[in-house]
């Protein structure tokens, strides 16, 4: 075995060697510098260059290099029609007037927009980020705003997206595994898929990862030319939301190119009707990054730099709460075919019942739907679930913790609330929202204060009977499109309807127990201050790839670990594919199961086996809800492979605290040039013939701690890297509690550790633990 030098592990220890993946935060917000050349702005900060040229009214956007990034038209699109006369459709471009360059900020204004109209948006250019201001649009007609379209050019009646880049990036783009959020130029997906909070149209089915905000891309000089994608291919770009509109937010796809956009619809709510100005979009904040995970990472960073967002705050019993891990009902719901009003007393407690038998060390028992009698009231079910709350009271008398589902802004009856159908959400003829399958339900309009205060109400009572540890929140997908339903305070409408809800219901449960942990699948960090917990369900799409999608997931949201948020690990619907998911999970957060211990969807039953290797993983979690992740296959523009990782290692106050190994990583040529460094140096720190996870148990790193956790998957031995000791003394935790102890000796700076699945009695090995001595 190749020893490394211990100078370098000393200084990789700190995180010098990972400036990529050190804090994203930059304290810098000075401007960049901007010059005017004849009818042309040239702009260079410290990561990126950005250039305007009149001629054509496009902006490009460079990184450092000079490499181009991205390209599109800067005048915004806005689509109006006659008040009166939601068919008289127009959008007509207006004509540059002027630029004006003052304080590292340039604004553009247009005139003859959609024949009489003016219209003036401003960027502003700091070192690290650039800033896109609302528009404001003049217009002396009586018309409605429509929408309102970024990066798009307009001839005649067609309205088509500009934004031109190689490759997009758009987590979330599909429920499904078939979609890859990494889109190349060349496909040409022509599509309509929602950045915002999500609903049943138009187009792809969405859920997870909405909210997302955001988007970005990166482009290469020409494919498969030489060097295409080391020394040509671009660093990335994201542009995202850095507040939040009363629109819906969409992305358009069409021939290679796209367009964020945001619809109104004011010709059906009158809500954004001329003559007069107006104040259209969001601020849009850019950053650049040498891929497009540390562009994301850079996004995060920026609006927690400039207090748009701040990190969360927990109390430890919070992120104790966060990070127990769960066992949910939901998939045994299914299979059993327990779901919605078919939930019962005597399902609950024949899986609550099977879940101890198992010998799953699951510290949290989350009930998903339908434990409520009628959705609106937050009370459960007396005729089904008679017992409820002694039954939850034996949970919590078990030592575990409590997990309830709710779709807090649903209602069934509004009468039995003290309400009524003039007061739940509405469509333009007047007529309330129904939605729901078996179960027919209202949405309510908690807009209106009267609701609001009901609804604050109801789930503060909830949160005083109930006492749930954790809130699996459900919803936001739920709202209709603006261009089906309003709520009757329009400044709420469109993206800002979500966090309206969230304020009174989140809000109101909090002030009975500031404790309470909330877990939803949204990658926005403008929905920081009530989330805590980020969960990659429903997997339901994804049937015999369930482990995949999920890392794809993890990858993403383990992003969030540097705001504060960690993961819940939850399976898919098959056992074979769980101990995969659990693997991923205890680098980003906890684990979770779905699974049904009666048999899954391919007749599989739990074993011991995958029992143990849940029970192992619980032991290398760590305790703290903020981190960094590595993804050790580095980020490529691979459609398939891309946004995903075999092995991973996480890092807490710069220091790498667990690696998650499997051995058939990528080669090394595949990992781009700039990160090969960085990412040989934290495979080197262990060597294994098997997936394993090795993990510091105290807030050392994995090189000094004198605690280890390692969790094999396979029998070999495992190499570790050690900076301090020269003895361990090794305690094996076996299914069912046995323990066994032996003592190795360190061999020149390597733990070599031989490492079987079963023990000497053939028991199963659930985890092994290290205790280093001098």
């Amino acid at each position: 075995m190749n020893t490394l030098d211990r100078r370098s592990f000393v200084q990789f220890s700190t995180g010098a060697l990972l400036a990529a993946y050190s804090s994203r935060l930059h304290a810098e917000t000075s401007p960049a510098d901007i010059s005017n050349q004849n009818e042309s702005v040239q702009v260079t900060g410290a990561d990126y260059s950005w250039e305007y040229s009149q001629k054509d009214d496009r902006f490009r956007l460079f990184d450092s290099k000079k490499r181009l990034i991205a390209a599109g038209t800067l005048q915004p699109a806005v689509v109006t029609a006659a008040a009166g006369d939601a068919t008289s459709r127009q959008c007509a471009p207006g004509k540059l007037t002027r630029h004006n360059n003052a304080d590292g900020r340039v604004t553009f204004e247009y005139e003859g927009v959609n024949g009489a109209g003016r219209l003036s948006v401003t960027w502003r250019f700091d070192k690290y980020g650039i800033w896109t201001d609302p528009v404001v649009y003049e217009t002396p007609a009586a018309e409605d705003v429509v929408s309102l379209h970024y990066f798009t050019d307009v001839k005649g009646s067609a309205r088509t997206p500009s934004l031109e880049a190689s490759f997009l990036v758009v987590p979330g783009i599909s429920e499904a595994s078939n979609i890859s959020p990494i889109l190349g130029q060349t496909v040409h997906l022509n599509e309509t898929v929602w950045l915002g909070r999500g609903s049943p149209v138009p187009g792809l089915l969405q859920q997870w990862g909405l909210p997302v905000h955001y988007f970005g891309g990166f482009s290469v000089k020409s494919e498969h030319a030489r060097n295409s994608y080391t020394e040509d291919k671009s660093d990335s770009f994201i542009c995202g939301l850095a507040d939040l509109p009363n629109g819906d937010l969409f992305l358009d796809l069409h021939e290679g190119k796209s367009s964020m956009w945001l619809d109104y619809r004011s010709d059906i709510w009158k809500h954004m009707r001329g003559p007069g100005q107006l104040t259209l979009g969001s601020t849009l904040f850019w950053t650049v990054g040498g891929n497009y995970y540390d562009a994301i990472g850079k996004y995060y960073g920026g609006l927690v730099n400039s207090g748009i967002v701040k990190k969360k705050q927990n109390s430890a019993r919070k992120t104790a709460a966060a990070l127990t891990p769960q066992f949910c009902t939901w998939g045994a719901q299914v299979a059993r075919g327990k779901a919605s009003e078919n939930l019962d007393e005597a399902f609950l407690s024949e899986i609550y019942k099977e879940l101890r038998a198992s010998g799953m060390k699951a510290g949290m028992f989350s009930i998903d739907d339908k434990w409520e009698g009628s959705y609106g009231k937050l009370e459960h079910s007396a005729e089904r679930l008679p017992h409820f709350e002694q039954f939850l009271d034996q949970v919590r008398a078990d030592g575990n913790r409590i997990g309830l589902w709710a779709a807090l802004m649903r209602c069934e009856k509004p009468s039995e609330i003290g309400l009524t159908e003039d007061q739940m959400l509405k469509k333009a003829d007047g007529t309330p929202v129904v939605s729901g399958g078996q179960t027919k339900y209202f949405i309510l309009d908690f807009t209106q204060p009267e609701v609001a205060k009901v609804l604050s109400d109801l789930a503060r009572k909830f949160i005083r009977r109930y006492k749930p540890d954790l809130v699996k929140f459900d919803f936001g997908y739920e709202l209709p499109a603006v261009a089906q339903a309003a709520p009757k305070d329009k400044h709420w409408a469109g993206e800002r309807m979500m966090w309206k809800g969230l304020d009174v219901v989140i809000t109101a449960m909090r002030e009975e127990n500031p404790d309470l942990v909330v877990m939803y699948y949204q990658l926005s960090p403008l929905f920081l201050e009530y989330f805590d917990l980020h969960s990659p369900d429903d997997l339901f799409l994804n049937s015999g790839e369930y482990d995949i999608e999920a890392n794809r997931r993890f990858f993403f949201s383990s992003l969030l670990g540097e705001l504060g948020v960690p993961t819940y690990g939850s399976s898919g619907y098959d056992w074979q594919s769980a101990p995969n998911i659990w693997f991923d999970s205890s680098v980003v957060g906890t684990l979770g199961s779905l699974n049904d211990f009666g048999g899954d969807e391919r007749g599989e039953k739990s074993s011991p086996e995958r029992i143990a290797k849940y029970n192992g993983l619980t032991q290398a979690l760590r305790s703290s809800n903020f981190f960094k992740v590595v993804p050790l296959d580095g980020v490529t523009e691979a459609q398939t492979r891309s946004a995903h990782s075999h092995s991973w290692a996480r890092l807490e106050d710069d220091k790498v605290v667990l690696l998650a190994i499997r051995p058939d990583m990528p080669a090394m040529e595949s990992v781009p040039v700039a990160d090969r460094a960085s990412i040989s140096k934290l495979r080197s720190m262990v060597r294994t013939p098997v997936p394993v996870v090795v993990a510091s148990r105290t807030k050392e790193d994995i090189a000094h701690s004198g605690r280890l956790a390692i969790v094999p998957y396979g029998d070999g031995t495992i190499s570790i890297h050690r900076e301090q000791g020269r003895n361990a003394d090794v305690h094996t935790h076996h299914f069912g509690g046995a323990v066994t102890q032996t003592h190795i000796a360190m061999d020149n700076g390597q733990l070599n550790l031989p490492v079987k699945q079963r023990g000497a009695n053939n028991d199963l090995v659930e985890w092994i633990e290290l205790h280093i001595v001098s």
